[in-house]
């Protein structure tokens, strides 16, 4: 079960194949959001939906309807054990296992548990963690998180072909995440631009935002920048491959992908969520020595540059931020969760 964004729901999407492979059937279920549907349309899945829809006491008042409806579609569906990877949808459906008296496990992508996994963590067998936690949590067991096929499977010159990419060139990779990120979109082209290096640009703007910062790069053509600007791809796996430096936010779904990847990073995180989950994410690779924090309010156009010139110019120090990245978390995490998770039933 998963809510939310991407950042939520390819987790989910990985470990159910993961466990399909392992010979399981397994049912994927979301809150229904259009942002959901998209995704998992373009990637050809298929899910159950359960709107949550409402926020604080708003939610809380349809929490026990919701939990009953999520009890007749565990029930219905012969439903043996229920895994949440987070966000709104999770709370009802993982309340309804542990009335059904099914086994309930957590995957939590972050350094820091978000607020649904907190309300359930009691209840529940297992707290897998994506990343790894200065804090102690009863029952976590450090994973790493589970990622869609591809990623730390292929190498740079032949990402960089199968994405009809100039192998010799640096490249850059730009994601704001699965919606974009307004931020990046508004100062990474105009920094870009402004270092006078020639490099490609791999820049995913979000939905319906790429038109718009396709223009902004036009100014850097002259100096050799080449910049392909799309809404989204899901061919992650081979453009962080292709990348020498990736520019994002600081989800755990994305600084796994990194790790996963070996790649170093420029992490803006998401300034807005209460507990900081980016910004703490982000600061464990920056303590690694793979990546640089610059928080939102603290970024503009002239430091960026600043920063872009001093890393892409230096190749050796990309290498050894791509090497610490990956030390930091398991990188077989769907495989070590499928083989807990036989155990949990079985007992």
């Amino acid at each position: 079960m998963s809510g939310g964004t991407g950042g939520h729901l390819w987790p989910a999407v990985a470990l159910s194949e993961a466990l399909h492979d392992a010979g399981h059937r397994t049912s994927l279920l979301t809150e229904g959001r259009q942002v959901e549907q998209s995704l998992l349309s373009r990637a050809g899945c298929e899910s159950l939906t359960m709107p949550a829809g409402g926020h604080g006491v708003t939610r809380l008042a349809r929490l026990p309807r919701q939990t009953l409806q999520a009890r007749r579609v565990l029930r219905d569906r012969g439903i043996d054990a229920v895994v949440g990877t987070g966000g709104g949808a999770t709370v009802p459906v993982g309340l309804a296992a542990r009335l059904l008296g099914l086994p309930l496990c957590l995957l939590e992508q972050n350094t820091v548990v978000g607020r649904a996994n907190r309300m359930l963590r009691p209840i529940a067998q297992r707290l897998y963690m994506g990343l790894p936690t200065e804090r102690r949590y009863g029952k976590s067991v450090l994973t790493g998180t589970p990622l869609r096929g591809g990623f730390g499977a292929v190498e740079k010159l032949e990402a960089r072909r199968r994405l009809g990419l100039v192998e010799d060139a640096p490249t850059l990779l730009v994601t704001g995440g699965s919606q974009g990120a307004a931020v990046l979109n508004e100062t990474v082209p105009p920094a870009v631009c402004a270092t006078g290096l020639a490099m490609q640009v791999v820049h995913l703007a979000g939905e319906g935002k790429d038109a718009a910062v396709r223009p902004a790069y036009f100014a850097g053509m002259d100096d050799g920048i080449e910049a392909i600007v799309r809404p989204m791809s899901l061919d992650m796996p081979l453009l962080f491959a292709a990348a020498d430096l990736v520019i994002c936010r600081g989800g755990g779904c994305t600084v796994s992908e990194l790790i996963v990847a070996g790649r170093p990073a420029i992490i803006v995180p998401y300034p807005h969520h209460a507990d900081m989950q980016q910004l703490h994410n982000g600061r464990l690779l920056e303590r690694a020595g793979a990546a640089i924090v610059i928080e939102q309010s603290e970024l503009d156009v002239a430091s960026l540059t600043s920063i872009l010139q001093e890393l892409m110019r230096d190749v050796r120090r990309l290498g050894e931020m791509g090497e610490r990245a990956a030390a930091v978390a398991p990188s077989e995490a769907a495989h070590v969760i499928v083989d807990d998770l036989e155990r949990v039933m079985e007992s």
